[in-house]
């Protein structure tokens, strides 16, 4: 590299320094805007940005955003960046270190005639005419690197006009000028891009959604641009033309571009049956596939009726049609976004024999691209375990890290990936702008707090506005909530009142065009369910269980916390009759629950599939665990245990009940017809928890309460006292009315007194507190880009996905056995389990491990790891 040339990528020999490789920062430029001009022209992407702008956009349109993408390190021409190229010790007196590169973009635009002739050098005259949008754009495509760069004081302290100044060495020779390299920058654009500088028949979309969706469009093009396997470190004849190469041969193998993928649909035509190898699609699948059906739909049918095939044969269709290019399936929890993963990977293998689109786990330190996982090495680089061809990495590109999930094909994880694309937190517009391909799955939305609650309604609300499709999945689904969600599509939705809302139809299917009754599945139950006021009883509730044990049965108990449950493994354990009948993972008896660590959590998961599964052996068996029993897995009890909790989870936990026929004398006969058993506090009295929360039945406890809303655990308790036997699906819609509509709760609060009233009121508090600082943390699309103080991101808070949730990812780098033979090598520990104040940068010391069993420190705290799963040992 000559000493006047400007540098966009410096590879650098580790051990002394010097440079090795170089690309041209013009090159880099060149790069970055061939991404965005082939990005734009994809599908939906091309859709959303039409949605954005609310006008078609043209050759010209695109032509113009690739300039101002080419622009995006504009300040990597700063003689400050520059200097980078010489190694320490070597560098010009001016900058003993040298600088970043974006506040240097937004000084050019500042008004000093110092580097007015500079600004000058750019085609910046002709792309004012551009119109409004021009800044607002350009400031968004200079934030490339995850962050809005503002126009403000702080940014613009960073730099001066000496970062302009050209260099000269002590002998006063220049040996570089900024001035040369910009004019080469925009003599380029001219060349690359003419269509941009012909004449303006209309400005550019000047719509703020348009602008933060641009801004993330250039953050990925910036993140797929750099990646030298996509886009080599070397000096081409023309770079123009190989860039061009470079970013159709990374879209294709992205499958960004779905071209291929679709055609082989529609020259296949799949049916149902061919997708998931069934005989036929139940009603609420086949209605799927309805093409009447609007941007945001709500399916409401029983746990174990099809749901996830259905929103997969919703995407196929989509799919087909171009309506959609890709497809997030977003679940509560990393364990049920395994067990979907699996299912979805399944029916793509029925459909795709050719041009199959890549189908990702998107589970952070947890990830997987078609069933093979990466191992993350020391140089931030990835290895595939099954060492793939070239083509076949570049395929995986999305699964090497948790920011580019987004932009597989098809990809199944938690909501929180998605939700980071509406959080001011890094790169969260290149998230935003991913998502807009696809069809967004949220399964099991009732079980979101308020806080999750607001970030999801803002994230709908901006990807419907993207031309983005969305569906939502629930058991049964709260009128105020559905009423509340399809508001977002259709303004004025009212929900119904409690003496109506029971009559609406189960199962149904809901869009802007109101609710669609369906014909149920068939599997309809009958259940017998019962009150026991033994909740504090751990030997009691063994009792029950054991009883039922000796008949033969499968017996699930499900409680509300670790410690509920693990007492009453102990209890269970101790009884010489009983031990044999536990749950056991490679024959050690244990629990199912989620502080398990990420190695083992799969093996419980595979044997509770295997012991209570479809296929699941004969004999009498005690499943023990808590809510992690309750979702995504496919588990068939006779006898269902369980502490009291809201209707609709309640309801959850019932559909692991009898989940499957079975011939005659399979079963007990004491539980040929499913039952469930309640376990509630002594006098069924939930008084006692207004005060203070036990069971997660309250607001107060350590870590709170699971559940806080006392008022619908009581009228779930009426609801169950009232009716001896209930009918699944039949009554599903009255029973979550009767326990969560606002009128009846308002009577709940009547009837027990001035305590509860204040209880609601609380509740009420807790709910718009958690709402507010929501809308605190929500990047607003719907405002200016880059504009204080809307869109500065916070830095010195920590914002999540989830409220209270400052959990730790604890690694040991010499992985110790584990109970179940498996090596514990990453063990999740909740929040309230950690030392205050708990330093980032803590490890697991003083371990010891004998015989399965694994003690550490963490801070001030001491742990045991052991088939019973995370304790803490220092109290």
């Amino acid at each position: 590299m000559r000493r006047n040339d400007a540098f966009g990528k410096l590879e650098r020999c580790a051990s002394k320094g010097e440079t090795t490789n170089w690309l041209p920062l013009l090159d880099h430029l060149v790069d970055v805007a061939y991404c965005v001009e082939r990005i734009c022209r994809c599908n939906s992407v091309r859709r959303a940005l039409t949605s954005a702008a609310q006008r078609e956009l043209d050759g010209a349109d695109l032509a113009r955003l690739a300039v101002i993408a080419l622009l995006h390190d504009i300040g990597k021409a700063s003689s400050s960046f520059q200097s980078k190229r010489w190694a320490a010790g070597q560098r010009p007196g001016y900058w003993p270190n040298p600088s970043g590169h974006g506040a240097q973009a937004i000084y050019l635009f500042q008004d000093d005639e110092k580097v007015a002739h500079l600004l000058d050098a750019l085609p910046v005259q002709e792309m004012v005419n551009w119109g409004a949008a021009l800044i607002p754009l350009l400031y968004a495509s200079f934030s490339h690197h995850g962050r809005p760069l503002l126009e403000n004081q702080a940014t613009l302290s960073q730099v001066s006009r000496k970062d302009w100044q050209p260099v000269t060495d002590h002998t006063s020779t220049l040996v570089y000028a900024p001035l040369p390299v910009l004019e080469a920058i925009s003599g380029r654009a001219r060349e690359l891009f003419s269509a941009a500088f012909g004449s303006v028949e209309r400005p550019l979309p000047n719509n703020r959604a348009f602008a933060h969706l641009f801004a993330g469009l250039v953050q990925f093009a910036d993140w797929l641009g750099s990646d030298t396997r996509h886009f080599p470190i070397r000096i081409d004849a023309d770079r123009g033309e190989s860039a061009k190469q470079y970013a159709d041969q990374a879209i294709a193998a992205l499958g960004l571009d779905s071209t291929a993928s679709r055609n082989h649909l529609l020259n296949t035509h799949p049916s149902f049956q061919q997708a998931f190898d069934v005989p036929a699609p139940h009603p609420i699948q086949a209605g799927m596939a309805d093409d009447a059906l609007g941007q945001l739909v709500i399916l409401e049918s029983e746990t174990g009726s099809g749901k996830t095939e259905a929103a997969l044969w919703r995407f196929i269709h989509l799919f087909q049609r171009g309506e959609v290019d890709s497809l997030y399936f977003a679940l509560p929890t990393r364990v049920s976004a395994k067990q979907v993963y699996d299912r979805v990977r399944k029916a793509v293998d029925r459909l795709w024999a050719e041009n199959r689109p890549l189908v990702l786990r998107a589970l952070p330190g947890y990830s997987a691209a078609d069933g093979e996982e990466p191992s993350m090495l020391p140089d931030f680089t990835v290895q595939w375990n099954d060492n793939p061809d070239d083509d076949e990495a570049l395929r995986r590109w999305a699964a090497e890290a948790p920011k580019r999930f987004l932009a597989a094909p098809i990809a199944v994880g938690t909501i929180d990936q998605a939700l980071l694309g509406i959080l001011k937190v890094k790169h969260a517009h290149m998230r935003y702008a991913l998502l807009a391909r696809s069809l967004l799955v949220v399964d099991e939305v009732h079980a979101s707090d308020a806080y999750m609650t607001a970030l999801l309604e803002k994230l709908l609300k901006a990807h419907l506005g993207n031309a983005g499709h969305a569906l939502l999945l629930s058991a049964t689904l709260g009128s105020s909530a559905r009423s509340r969600y399809l508001a977002l599509e259709k303004p004025g939705v009212q929900p119904p009142r409690f003496s109506e809302s029971g009559d609406t139809p189960y199962p149904a299917i809901s869009d802007r065009h109101g609710l669609r009754a369906m014909v149920p599945t068939g599997r309809s139950k009958d259940v017998l369910w019962s009150l026991h006021d033994c909740i504090d009883a751990p030997e009691v509730v063994a009792d029950l269980a054991i009883e039922a044990a000796r008949t033969g049965a499968k017996v699930l108990v499900v409680r509300n916390t670790v410690a509920a449950a693990t007492a009453l493994f102990r209890a269970v354990e101790c009884r010489p009759e009983a031990s044999d009948w536990l749950f056991r993972v490679n024959d050690q008896p244990t629990l199912h629950h989620s502080r398990f660590s990420r190695e083992d959590r799969p093996l419980l998961d595979a044997a509770i599939e295997e012991q209570l599964g479809k296929q699941r052996p004969p004999g009498a068996r005690i499943i023990i665990g808590t809510q992690t029993l309750e979702q995504s897995l496919d588990i068939d009890a006779d006898l269902l245990i369980t502490d009291l909790c809201p209707m609709d989870v309640l309801l959850q936990r019932i559909g692991r009940l009898h989940r499957h026929q079975r011939d005659a004398g399979e079963r007990p006969s004491a539980y040929a017809s499913p039952k469930a058993l309640v376990l509630t506090p002594a006098g069924h009295d939930l008084s006692s928890m207004l005060k203070r929360a036990a069971h997660g039945l309250g607001r107060f406890s350590d870590g709170g309460g699971v559940y806080p809303d006392l008022r619908i655990i009581e009228a779930t308790r009426r609801l169950i006292d009232a009716l001896t036997l209930i009918q699944i699906p039949a009554v599903n819609r009255r029973l979550v009315e009767g326990a969560t509509h606002p009128d009846r709760l308002a009577i709940i609060e009547a009837d027990m007194g001035e305590a509860w009233r204040r209880h609601g009121a609380q509740i009420a508090g807790d709910s718009g507190a958690n709402r507010t600082i929501a809308n605190l943390h929500i990047l607003e699309i719907d405002e200016p880009f880059a504009e204080k103080p809307n869109q500065e991101f916070p830095t010195g808070e920590k914002v999540g996905t989830r409220l209270g949730t400052a959990d730790r990812l604890v690694t040991f780098e010499s992985p110790p056995a584990g109970p179940f033979g498996a090596p514990i090598k990453r063990l999740p520990i909740r929040a309230h389990l950690l030392p205050e104040g708990l330093p980032m940068e803590a490890e697991p010391e003083h371990i010891v491990t004998d015989r399965g069993i694994t003690e550490f420190s963490l801070g001030n705290r001491r742990y045991r790891y052991s088939r019973l799963g995370l304790e803490r040992i220092d109290e």
